[in-house]
């Protein structure tokens, strides 16, 4: 097991908020297990990203598949207001049947629509939302996407990785500048294998995405559909921790990702008051090193199928509640707690 950094990376360099980057899946679609309100009104959109830029935090995290979110960010957020946008190429660019001169035509439709929506002609960061499209038409993709690069139309170019066997072929690439991973108290595969130090050590920017698991972690263990009950004993466990501390469960979900050295955590939120909880859970120093790597070190590994929404099986939505989808978009699951 590799032990947890708090050597060099600690106090309030951690607790930076400009670490953070704001998720806005569900700003475009219903998103998230725990999500009961489905999309956030524009307006409460607006709240947030005001809260967001008080604090210092100025990047947004979104994609060509999540829905409207691009267009809300593009009115919301112009480019003359210093934000920095993390997006993604449309995950079906690449499908079985399609020819070479298809793919193209929608790789090249993907980054005019990113570019049309957001408001920006240079997309500050890109990332390829299937690491498959790495390699896919014998790497036609990726170096369309590097020409758009070195043209400056593109900021920084990298890839979104689902698998940890993605993330370490990606940290590997050295064409690759920025990933996008998951990792939480819930899924500690790559903080295991040692991959965020490895990451730093190369100089690559990552962003991680699932710090709550997809909302899961705000059920309760108690609350956890049937088909994720291998997850409601560690759930228990941080839940024991957190009381025993004194703080909510997400303070810890949080102050793990805030501990992975130099590391951008995406977080997600429906409402501007959830966001200054988030941001005051962020800054708090309630929940020691020491105590948390204590935890992690009781916590076990899970199998993906558990830890992986995408791989989570469908479960029916009440009817008034919205259908919520997993981050990786165009997967079969349906992430909703049922009544």
């Amino acid at each position: 097991m590799v032990a947890m950094d708090y050597s060099t990376w600690h106090g309030q360099r951690a607790r930076d908020p400009r670490r953070l980057a704001l998720g806005s899946a569900q700003w475009g679609m219903p998103y998230g297990i725990a999500n009961r309100d489905g999309q956030p009104a524009t307006g409460e959109v607006a709240a947030m990203l005001a809260r967001a830029r008080e604090a210092g935090l100025h990047t947004i995290d979104t994609a060509r598949a999540y829905g409207e979110s691009e267009q809300l960010i593009g009115s919301l957020a112009p480019p003359d207001q210093g934000w920095r946008v993390v997006t993604k190429l449309a995950p079906d660019v690449h499908r079985d049947g399609l020819g070479l001169g298809e793919v193209l035509e929608a790789v090249a439709s993907s980054l005019a629509e990113s570019r049309r929506a957001l408001g920006r002609e240079q997309l500050p960061v890109l990332l390829l939302h299937r690491f498959a499209h790495r390699h896919a038409c014998g790497g036609r993709i990726w170096r369309w996407l590097l020409a758009e690069r070195e043209e400056g139309r593109i900021g920084s170019l990298g890839v979104s990785a689902a698998t940890p066997e993605e993330a370490w072929a990606a940290l590997e690439d050295p064409d690759v500048e920025t990933l996008q991973v998951a990792t939480s108290l819930l899924d500690l595969r790559l903080h295991r294998q040692g991959f965020f130090a490895r990451a730093r050590e190369l100089g690559r920017t990552v962003y991680v995405r699932s710090v709550f698991l997809q909302g899961l972690a705000h059920l309760g263990a108690q609350q956890i559909p049937a088909a994720l009950a291998g997850l409601r004993e560690s759930m228990e466990r941080i839940e024991t921790t957190a009381r025993e501390l004194g703080v909510a469960p997400r303070a810890l979900y949080l102050a793990f990702v805030r501990e992975l050295p130099g590391v951008h955590p995406v977080v997600g939120c429906e409402t501007e008051a959830q966001l200054t909880q988030l941001l005051a859970d962020w800054s708090s120093e309630t929940v020691e090193g020491a105590t948390l790597m204590r935890l992690v070190e009781t916590l076990p590994d899970h199998d993906e199928t558990l830890v992986d929404p995408s791989r989570w099986p469908p479960i029916a939505a009440a009817p008034e509640r919205p259908a919520a989808v997993p981050n990786r978009t165009g997967a079969g699951s349906i992430a909703i707690l049922p009544s």
